[in-house]
């Protein structure tokens, strides 16, 4: 089933090969000729990335604002500056986290290689119930991420087309694998629920991850879709010291931010964004950002802005 998360729409169990074309048509720009390539390989809720390329300077502004994926970016080798509020940072560490679709401006001071593990933020809900929400980058590695980093880099160089039985245990391995990183890196961000509320807890964020768009999306819809009464999910919810209201204003305020640091959608509307973020109005999207991240749309995109001239 092709996936719309990925260049190109990929189905499942593909390879496919990226050119510096196709992916200035996928939302990377750059100022040069970009000599860069990439090869995909799809696994189920898993896609493995092999990238590679010279000096140059690139901006990612994605097709798809909030993205419901996460990349785990193995740098293989290279010296790169990446824009951070304004300021240019240099790295060569070995590990970057980022969510998907998040806007990014990168300069390659040398040749590069990167190995990717973009995966579901669905699939890693049971394993940390909020996910980081901007890039990290990480000196050093733990022995259980240098085993992560070998394994994507094998499945990176695989010649052939994996077999259903193959890609889902492919898949499995590098979730727990990246699901055991998370919680090691984010301690904050992980919550031990009571037995029992496992299930519905994690199959309720799933479905947020995925409905919140559909500005009529409430708790109702939730339990019918996570399959348990509301008073079960209200429960589950309350154990985590939080509410279904909550999660799906805090999903939807992700969305809204990420679309408003693109510079791709300077010229939309307040109210457009909100319909596609899954706000009922601009003000309630107002509030939300306000509360879950302390700036309002209009200073999102002046930064924006500054980060384009910068």
């Amino acid at each position: 089933m092709p996936q719309d998360f990925t260049p190109r729409q990929i189905s499942d169990r593909d390879v496919a090969e990226f050119s510096s074309s196709d992916l200035h048509r996928e939302g990377t720009r750059s100022r040069d000729a970009m000599p860069m390539d990439a090869v995909v390989h799809a696994f189920g809720p898993l896609f493995v990335i092999e990238a590679s390329g010279g000096p140059t300077e690139i901006e990612r502004r994605p097709l798809l604002p909030g993205m419901p994926t996460i990349d785990f970016v193995f740098v293989d080798r290279g010296t790169f500056t990446y824009l951070e509020d304004g300021v240019w940072l240099e790295s060569s560490d070995p590990l970057l986290l980022a969510p998907s679709g998040l806007p990014m401006r990168v300069r390659f001071l040398t040749d590069w290689k990167f190995f990717v593990a973009r995966i579901q933020r669905e699939a890693l809900l049971p394993f940390l119930p909020r996910l980081p929400e901007g890039a990290t980058v990480y000196a050093d590695l733990t022995l259980p991420e240098r085993a992560m980093r070998a394994y994507v880099a094998e499945l990176a160089g695989a010649q052939s087309k994996a077999s259903p039985g193959e890609a889902a245990t492919v898949s499995r391995m590098v979730i727990e694998m990246a699901g055991a990183l998370l919680r090691h890196r984010f301690p904050l961000l992980t919550s031990q629920p009571p037995k029992g509320a496992v299930d519905v807890w994690g199959d309720a964020m799933g479905v947020i991850a995925r409905e919140c768009r559909d500005a009529e999306f409430g708790t109702n819809a939730l339990a019918a879709a996570v399959g348990c009464s509301v008073r079960q999910l209200q429960l589950a919810f309350t154990r985590h010291e939080t509410s279904v209201g909550a999660e799906l204003r805090r999903e939807r305020a992700r969305i809204a931010r990420s679309i408003l640091q693109n510079p791709e959608h300077d010229a939309l509307p307040s109210g457009d964004v909100a319909a596609r973020s899954g706000f009922g109005s601009a003000s309630t999207m107002y509030r939300a950002l306000l509360d879950s991240y302390g700036v309002t749309q209009q200073e999102l995109r002046r930064r924006a802005v500054a980060t384009l001239e910068a």
